[in-house]
């Protein structure tokens, strides 16, 4: 059976149209080129995968390239000469209509249990393999940042700071080591009352939280649920699962040095951004923990929400963190 084809020679780019001749049963190809006749045995052409209806690419022993539009009649001339073509059974599943839904189908749900629990895990694993020394650096540079175009002076006196900052320790004497624990004061302006935790053990809190508060330990437990986001490394590892390429990159490698770039991010994060419903049960937990190894009421914590929902609007704490009807289910207490 003949066929047109597209002779290159491999010199160069120009094509010539030829006819091609295909031989299921001697197992071969032919075609005259000018006064010269071309004769090739089917084992020794290299044949591409089919790919849809593109033309099929043949390269020969002596480098000449023929493109062949017939899909059809070269694979009739690879099942007679039985030649193993790689990639031909993802033909097959592209040309069934029910594997390509199934395809699909597999294709999402792989995508979704990667963003959903895959890039979580790799984001964890590597926010652990930086150094604490290296998470120190990071937090001197975000906080400069968030003074620069958030924060203004604490205008809280000098007794108030010493009775938190006395509670603060309390606190970070509970936690893992190898961090240098330090409470910052700041007036939060637009942000209201809020508590932020940087990566290198420095918490801030704000003037707001404070004046919204009737007790000492309601700010304590505060504390501790941003400390639980530190040794949880939150802040680094939610930089790492927006930033997936990178965070494939360093779990394979093992190169955790472009971390320090990507903490760029943190200031934003901190400001507009969420942290997942997860790290914030995390941190729950460890101030809940906490509050019960200090003999201290948990309800604190809920009582302290529960004011700060009345007059937060869209602003403060409470805008990036969970409902306080969703964290009553850790703080549930008599």
């Amino acid at each position: 059976m003949d066929r047109v084809a597209y002779f290159y020679d491999g010199q160069g780019s120009s094509r010539t149209t030829v006819r091609l001749k295909i031989d299921c049963q001697m197992r071969s190809i032919k075609f005259q080129l000018g006064q010269e006749q071309k004769w090739y045995r089917a084992n020794d052409l290299l044949i591409s995968p089919r790919l849809g209806s593109t033309p099929r690419r043949i390269e020969t022993p002596d480098g000449c390239i023929l493109d062949v539009p017939d899909n059809e009649a070269i694979d009739q001339l690879i099942n007679a000469s039985e030649i193993q073509v790689p990639g031909r059974w993802i033909h097959r599943l592209e040309s069934k209509f029910r594997y390509v839904i199934l395809s699909v189908v597999i294709t999402v749900l792989f995508v979704w249990l990667l963003a959903g629990y895959g890039i979580p895990v790799l984001a964890k694993h590597v926010a652990f393999m930086v150094p604490v020394t290296a998470n120190s650096v990071l937090g001197e540079d975000v906080l400069v940042a968030l003074d620069k175009v958030i924060f203004s002076e604490s205008q809280l006196s000098i007794n108030d700071k010493q009775k938190l900052t006395k509670r603060f320790f309390s606190v970070a004497e509970s936690m893992s080591d190898g961090y240098k624990f330090r409470l910052v004061f700041r007036r939060g302006g637009k942000i209201g009352a809020n508590a932020f935790a940087l990566p290198d053990g420095t918490v801030i809190l704000t003037d707001e939280l404070v004046e919204k508060a009737q007790t000492l330990s309601e700010v304590e437990l505060v504390l501790a649920h941003e400390l639980g986001h530190v040794v949880n490394r939150h802040s680094l590892r939610q930089v790492l699962q927006s930033s997936t390429v990178a965070l494939l990159i360093m779990a394979i490698t093992g190169d955790v040095s472009s971390a320090a770039a990507l903490a760029g991010a943190l200031p934003t994060l901190l400001v507009e951004s969420h942290y997942s419903r997860e790290f914030e049960k995390e941190a729950d937990r460890v101030a809940y923990d906490y509050a019960i190894s200090r003999g201290i009421s948990p309800r604190h914590f809920i009582n302290l929400l529960d004011r700060l929902s009345d007059t937060d609007g869209d602003l403060g704490f409470l805008s990036t963190h969970p409902s306080v009807q969703d964290r009553s289910q850790i703080f549930s207490v008599q």
